[in-house]
């Protein structure tokens, strides 16, 4: 099934599964580290025929009856990703000669994502919405396809100014500061948990998650959307809309930072 077709009887985003991620980290690197290796898992989309046709069969002559729809279309502009991730802090020489290691199967951090495989960390803040250089919404949505007045559009789904702090290289980013959103848990909506990020460095959009489980000494696995653990939960922008590339991937490069 093509994705013109799919995109009029969805209302789930596309979901690619990224089983797992490995990182490493150098002992004197500030900035977010390139994801050392990725295993992809199976990608999968919502089954449109797994939904039975309704029908009405007391529709009489001559009655007139109220009738309410619910009706579901996937989204052409997000696909998401969930997994694992292991990290490794090392100890090398720039040959990549181990003097010695250290391995987290349940590391904290943040995982980032960007279209452009250069990010300038030094000058990585928060994405702002009305920024007046290259990267702001306007320029933002246009480039996913996105109109100004879709639901799904980028403001629309990061409409929350809700995360906990962290730090991207030697910046730190303060509490509730960036656009933010959630992805949803095994029983819905929920915000908690998979908070998702907008970053930039003023040339690219950076979409983060925050690595769960995030709190402190507490390495407690935390169910995902699908009613399974996850490490994390990851929103991509993705054009998909009809007259433009939906039948077109997009590259995605990622890089990692751990504790």
């Amino acid at each position: 099934m093509s994705n013109k077709k799919n995109t009029t009887i969805f209302i789930l985003s596309a979901l690619a599964l990224l089983c797992l991620l490995t990182v490493l980290v150098w002992a004197d690197a500030d900035d977010p580290q390139a994801i050392e290796s990725i295993t992809e898992g199976v990608s999968t989309r919502f089954n449109a025929s797994s939904i039975a046709v309704p029908n009405i069969s007391t529709v009489t002559a001559g009655n007139v009856s109220q009738i309410n729809f619910t009706a579901l279309s996937v989204t052409k502009a997000w696909a998401g990703y969930y997994g694992e991730i292991t990290g490794r802090i090392v100890l090398e020489n720039i040959e990549r000669y181990v003097f010695y290691n250290w391995t987290s199967t349940e590391p904290k951090g943040e995982i980032y994502a960007a279209t452009d495989n250069s990010i300038t960390w030094a000058s990585i803040k928060c994405f702002n919405e009305t920024d007046t250089g290259a990267i702001n919404l306007s320029s933002q949505e246009a480039k996913y396809g996105i109109d100004s007045i879709d639901v799904d559009g980028i403001d629309e789904t990061f409409n929350l100014t809700d995360h906990i702090a962290f730090q991207v290289g030697t910046n730190p980013i303060g509490v509730d500061s960036c656009p933010s959103t959630y992805v949803y848990g095994a029983a819905g909506y929920q915000t908690t948990h998979f908070s998702n990020v907008l970053l930039t460095d003023a040339a690219t959009l950076v979409f983060t998650t925050i690595i769960e489980n995030d709190e402190i000494d507490n390495n407690t696995d935390v169910v995902g959307f699908d009613g399974v653990t996850h490490d994390f939960q990851l929103l991509l922008a993705e054009d998909g809309h009809d007259g433009g590339p939906e039948d077109v991937t997009t590259t995605y490069y990622f890089w990692a930072e751990i504790e």
